[in-house]
């Protein structure tokens, strides 16, 4: 069963100015840019807000009703940019994230939430760390991403139950289809002021009233229609991943989530009958940052002692600083696997465990100096 989160950053261009200059925090601004031989609000933060300033307004006319607003140049790009990067940093949930072209993160979390103790975690933990990061977000899981971005704009509930959404729907506005709004003030006239009321119009009607938009939105909402995101960063067929609880800082931890990584690559490339040739090592810290480290091998190998051995020699260049939160296996080169290869590595032909691990030292010393 897919299971989407839907991510809204209701004031996501000021906060990146907030963060940039926190004494913004305690004070109404705004963000503008010229439309039309005018200055026009593009943005404004929590406290313009409730001072009745929104996005749309005048400048000026915002100025007359609040004279000490501030205002700053909106930067051309910053809300894509922003996402692109969100998204990007997102990955440490789930494979696919992907900006959502009507403002947002999209995430498939199908099979990830478990991981966290269940949906709710999950969800709860995705909107601490953004906030922690100094964001303000909010998160709904459904089983599709019409249902999530529905619910996390219009709605209460932070989870959709699985084949729940038809029924969570129901209340909300016309909006939370994802329609235009042009569209949506002609449903207002008719007085269809919630989803249920469209639901019992016969879809000719509707189709010939409003057009084929609000029908195939009303599809992807309840499910009968798919849809699908394009995450920014395509994941590998042959990835592993591995999230912690804790943030990892110490040696240890390192090797016991790399070893556990490779039992599981190694595990999949064996029942395929594939080995790998490259494949890389990633940690992402909580700062951010990823650190890395990658190996290759000689012929295909999906012997987990061996490749331990070829990783284990660089470990020691991975810096977790205040510790690492997710860590990624993966294979980007993989070939077809020969058994009688494997062999080798086995004690009955001769080779102990000291020669074993120092003929291993000597080819990863000979491959990290290409």
């Amino acid at each position: 069963m897919k299971r989407f989160v839907s991510i809204w950053f209701p004031y996501l261009g000021t906060d990146w100015f907030t963060l940039r200059k926190p004494e913004l925090k305690k004070v109404p601004f705004v963000l503008s840019a010229p439309s039309h031989g005018r200055m026009v609000i593009t943005a404004a933060n929590p406290l313009a807000v409730k001072k009745g300033i929104v996005a749309g307004m005048v400048l000026a006319d915002a100025r007359a009703l609040y004279p000490s607003l501030q205002s700053f140049d909106d930067k051309p790009n910053l809300v894509p940019q922003l996402l692109q990067r969100l998204a990007e940093w997102c990955i440490r949930f789930t494979p696919f994230a992907a900006p959502d072209p009507l403002g947002g993160i999209i995430l498939d979390a199908s099979g990830c939430s478990h991981l966290w103790g269940g949906d709710e975690a999950y969800v709860n933990d995705i909107v601490n760390r953004l906030q922690g990061r100094g964001y303000t977000a909010k998160a709904a899981m459904a089983d599709t991403i019409g249902a999530a971005w529905a619910m996390v704009r219009f709605g209460k509930l932070t989870v959709i139950e699985s084949r729940g959404q038809l029924e969570a729907l129901q209340t909300l506005p016309p909006q939370a289809l994802r329609i235009d709004i042009a569209t949506v003030e002609r449903l207002h006239k008719l007085g269809l002021h919630q989803i249920k009321n469209l639901l019992g119009i016969p879809r000719t009607a509707l189709r010939r009233r409003f057009g084929t938009l609000i029908l195939q939105r009303i599809n992807q909402a309840v499910g009968t229609e798919e849809e699908f995101i394009q995450p920014v960063y395509p994941p590998e067929p042959f990835q592993e991943r591995l999230p912690c609880a804790e943030p990892i800082v110490r040696r240890e931890g390192i090797e016991i989530a790399l070893e556990q990584l490779l039992q599981q690559l190694c595990k999949r490339l064996q029942k395929e009958g594939k080995g790998l040739r490259t494949v890389t090592f990633r940690g992402y810290r909580v700062d951010s940052k990823t650190v890395g480290i990658q190996i290759s091998t000689n012929r295909p190998s999906n012997n987990v002692n061996h490749l331990f051995h070829l990783f284990q020699v660089k470990l020691s260049t991975i810096e977790p600083a205040l510790g690492i939160e997710l860590f990624l296996l993966e294979a980007t080169k993989v070939e077809d696997y020969v058994p009688a290869q494997e062999e080798f590595w086995k004690e009955s032909h001769g080779l102990n465990d000291q020669s074993v691990s120092e003929l291993m030292d000597r080819l990863a010393g000979t491959l990290g100096n290409h």
